[in-house]
């Protein structure tokens, strides 16, 4: 299929299935999740951790999500998180490992960056809701993926400016934009300035689009700035358009 808006237009509003979307996808652990909790700051860090180990085989991702979310944060992440039970977590994972390359030490770091910038915004504003949003609260888009990056740093999800920052970029989907399947969480940002998802295969799909050819910052951009010409208020439906021909076309991502 050529990618063009009209056909990612049709298998967006006509191909695109909910149901077959959330067997398959990460976020559908984040779901998962939110029949435990509704609290802002639970799904936020939930939807976080499960970006993070967004790579690879998607059956041993959501494996891995629905183990770190159930049986290490007991469905409760705020609590991990804020309690510091992370110092104790998998302890009994094999060869340390959370997921593949991100050992239990590199995870630990994770969520102790996480824990510091919420007790940074709960010291500076202590009237406030202690959100992911509102530690990010007054920066743009660029700059909120740069700050995540630096809270995730010890997995190495990428470097802005230079990487596609994948799952920092799948992360913000699901916060801001509002449609199916995302959550629609924050309000302070809009779905117009997400950022395109980017990985080997969905440049692969776009390769006939795209000047740069490899899943670059420069790429993402690139992408980015077609979507928005195509729709300027919900860019990303095309990511999701995408996700459903990646999965017609091989059944992965």
């Amino acid at each position: 299929m050529d990618i063009t808006k009209a056909n990612l237009d049709h298998l967006y509003h006509h191909i695109f299935s909910e149901e077959r979307f959330l067997a398959i996808d990460p976020c559908a652990v984040v779901w998962q999740l939110s029949a435990h909790t509704q609290r802002q700051l639970d799904l936020e860090i939930g939807g976080l951790m499960v970006a993070m180990i967004t790579w690879g085989n998607r059956k041993a991702i959501r494996t891995a999500a629905l183990h770190m979310l159930c049986d290490e944060m007991q469905w409760n992440p705020s609590e991990f998180i804020l309690r510091q039970l992370y110092l104790d977590s998998y302890q009994n994972a094999r060869n340390d490992c959370v997921y593949r390359t991100l050992n239990r030490y590199k995870f630990i770091e994770v969520c102790e960056n996480i824990y510091n910038a919420l007790m940074s915004f709960r010291q500076a504003h202590p009237n406030e809701e202690l959100t992911l949003e509102n530690c990010l609260k007054g920066l743009d888009m660029k700059q909120c993926i740069a700050t995540i990056t630096d809270w995730l740093a010890p997995a190495r999800l990428g470097t802005i400016g230079k990487t596609a920052c994948k799952g920092i970029c799948m992360f913000l989907r699901w916060m801001v934009r509002t449609e199916t399947p995302d959550f629609g969480l924050w309000k302070s940002h809009k779905p117009s300035e997400l950022y395109a998802i980017l990985d080997v295969h969905i440049c692969q799909l776009t390769f006939p689009i795209l000047k740069h050819k490899q899943p670059s910052w420069a790429a993402c951009e690139e992408l980015t700035e077609i979507f928005r010409k195509w729709d300027k208020d919900d860019p990303l439906k095309y990511d999701v358009a995408l996700m459903t021909l990646a999965d017609l076309d091989t059944g992965s991502r």
